[in-house]
């Protein structure tokens, strides 16, 4: 029988991978690399069967090789997952065991004609653009696709045996390196542009974060023009993609290379002085105004 699968390697995509599986109209097998809390959480959403390895016992990438030879067996239609680096090297490995066609930013797959047919934005997310594979194809997904929503009845989870291949293992983790900013699996961030206008308004978006138990995000000028942010607060195309609950922006324009950053945000607020901001036909909710009167507006209202 034709299904679709769901790799979920990273709890912040699991909802949205899930999301674009199910719309295939087909069946969807979820594989999960994490704590029972996520596996738990993608049977939610009303797959047929989740295959749950523990990420505290299986290094997922140790499993690439094993994953794609089940594929092989199997040959899903299509293998879905997030645009993150363990997702990559899983869905790697599947494209090239099963000779699948490989496509980037997807919105939607489904089978067509003997086929599979995917759509994806191109041009900035401006226009869409459809692909036919004769074959199956692995696909990273686009920012800010519908989530998939709770189902009444939870499916099985298979608690898979642990595999350590010996090709990869963990020496040490440094937790308090340049990444270990809490930016990827934050709920909550403040994020700031050229148009915050000064340390002290920083300071204030600081203020901010903390009170509303926030982190601090930034486009890059200020981190490579002005040095008031270390490079792993730069959110955007060439650095990271963030997909917190609540995003409030603070003097950013809205250029193309930040929103990619940004996008799957389940909620964005910006303040810009400029009516005519390009963020303002992304945002949730726009307040034209200055950023040194809004935010101390902002720190009060929370404060009570």
């Amino acid at each position: 029988m034709e299904s679709i699968w769901a790799v979920v390697a990273e709890g912040m995509s699991a909802a949205a991978v899930v999301g674009v599986a199910q719309r295939s109209g087909l069946p969807v097998e979820a594989y999960v690399f994490g704590d029972s809390e996520l596996a738990n959480r993608v049977a939610s959403y009303g797959v047929s069967h989740v295959h749950w390895w523990s990420d505290e016992q299986t290094l997922p990438e140790t499993l690439a090789m094993s994953l794609a030879s089940r594929a092989k067996e199997d040959m899903p239609t299509a293998v879905v997952s997030s645009d993150q680096a363990t997702s990559r090297v899983l869905l790697g490995a599947i494209a090239v065991v099963v000779d699948a066609a490989v496509a980037h930013g997807i919105i939607s797959v489904a089978p067509s004609d003997g086929g599979v047919k995917v759509e994806r934005y191109v041009a900035d997310a401006e226009a869409v653009e459809v692909l036919c594979a004769p074959g199956p194809v692995v696909c990273t997904i686009a920012d800010g696709v519908a989530e998939a929503e709770p189902a009444a009845t939870p499916a099985p989870i298979e608690e898979m045996e642990p595999e350590q291949n010996g090709s990869i293992k963990v020496l040490s983790t440094n937790e308090e390196g340049e990444g270990a900013n809490g930016l990827q699996d934050a709920e909550r961030v403040v994020g700031v542009g050229l148009g915050v206008g000064s340390k002290e308004n920083v300071a204030l978006a600081q203020q901010l974060a903390d009170a509303i138990g926030a982190e601090v995000a930034c486009t890059l000028p200020l981190c490579d023009n002005y040095h008031w942010f270390e490079h792993n607060r730069v959110v955007g195309t060439s650095t990271q993609k963030i997909s917190p609950r609540l995003y409030l922006s603070f003097g950013s324009s809205g250029a193309p290379q930040h929103m990619t950053g940004v996008r799957a945000a389940k909620v964005i607020v910006a303040v810009n002085t400029d009516p005519e901001a390009p963020i303002f036909r992304e945002c949730t909710y726009g307040i034209v105004g200055d950023v040194s009167k809004v935010l101390p507006a902002f720190i009060q209202a929370v404060s009570k």
